[in-house]
C-alpha cells in the first residue's frame, strides 16, 4: 500500500478546515487505494478505470460523512466525552479490516475533526451526502450513527437521539423508517415488532409483505459500491431483520 497520497491529502486538507481534513484525508486514502487497484486490474487484463474512481468517489463521501456527522452527534450536548472519542476509534478498528498505517491516518483525522468540532455545519453535511448518495447508503449511515453512539458506555442520550434524528430528516429518511432502526437500540418489548416497522396488530401476511420488502432493500448487496468493509457491516442489519421476523413467526406459530 502506497501512503503519498494520503499524506498529501492529509496535509492539503488540514490547512482547510474540518471537513476538508476529512476530505483531504480520506482522498488521498482512497486515491492510493484506486491507482493500486487499477494496477492490478491491469496486470490481470484490463478493467474499467471509471468503475474504480466511483467507487473510490462513493468511499469518501460515505467515510467523510460518517465521521464527521458522528463527532457533530456527539457534541449533541457541547461537552464531547474523551470516552466518546476512544469508541469511535475502537470502533473503526473492530469493524474495518483496514492496514494499520490506514487506520492510523483515519484516527488522526478523527482527532482533528474533534477538534474543530463546533465547527462542522450537520445540515449542510447531511443534505451533502442526501444528493451524492443511494438510499442504501443513507440507510447505512444512519445505522452507524446509532451505533457508533451506542459503543459509549453511556450508551444514547436524548441530545445525542436528537441530532440523529435532525440527521434522518436532512437525509430524506422517513418517520417509519427511522424508528426501524432506533429500535435495534432499544431493548424493550415488541422489539422484534418495531425492527420491522409493524404492529402486534397486523396480519401475517402484511408481516410477511413487510419482511420481503425489508429483505430487499437492507440487502449488503446495495452497498456493494462502498467496499467490501461496509458491505460486512450492512450483513448485521439483514441478520437482525430475519432474526426478528424468525422471532415474530415462532411467537405466533407460524
Amino acid at each position: 500500500m502506497a501512503f503519498k497520497g494520503k499524506l498529501i491529502g492529509a496535509l492539503i486538507g488540514s490547512l482547510a478546515g474540518p471537513m476538508g481534513t476529512i476530505l483531504g484525508g480520506l482522498i488521498g486514502h482512497l486515491y492510493d487505494r484506486a491507482t493500486e487497484e487499477r494496477a492490478a486490474t491491469g496486470r490481470i487484463g484490463g478493467g474499467s478505470r471509471v468503475f474504480q474512481d466511483s467507487v473510490s468517489a462513493a468511499q469518501v463521501d460515505f467515510l467523510t460523512s460518517l465521521i464527521g456527522l458522528s463527532i457533530a452527534v456527539a457534541n449533541a450536548d457541547r461537552h464531547v466525552r474523551v470516552s466518546q472519542i476512544d469508541a469511535f476509534k475502537a470502533f473503526f478498528r473492530q469493524s474495518f479490516p483496514y492496514p494499520e498505517d490506514d487506520h492510523r491516518i483515519i484516527q488522526g483525522i478523527i482527532d482533528e475533526t474533534f477538534l474543530k468540532r463546533d465547527r462542522l455545519d450537520i445540515d449542510a453535511l447531511a443534505s451533502y451526502y442526501r444528493v451524492t448518495s443511494s438510499q442504501a447508503g443513507r440507510l447505512l449511515l444512519l445505522r452507524l450513527l446509532f451505533k457508533i453512539a451506542d459503543a459509549d458506555r453511556q450508551g444514547i442520550s436524548e441530545a445525542e437521539e436528537r441530532v440523529i434524528r435532525r440527521i434522518a430528516e436532512n437525509l430524506y429518511i422517513d418517520a417509519a423508517t427511522y424508528q426501524s432502526i432506533a429500535a435495534e437500540f432499544k431493548y424493550e418489548n415488541g422489539r422484534a415488532y418495531r425492527i420491522l416497522g409493524v404492529s402486534p396488530d397486523d396480519s401475517n401476511e402484511e408481516i410477511r409483505s413487510t419482511f420481503r420488502k425489508l429483505a430487499a432493500q437492507y440487502h449488503p448487496d446495495t452497498v456493494a459500491n462502498l467496499g467490501d468493509e461496509f458491505t460486512k457491516v450492512a450483513e448485521e442489519k439483514f441478520k437482525l431483520i430475519n432474526e426478528a421476523y424468525a422471532e415474530i413467526r415462532s411467537q405466533r406459530g407460524l
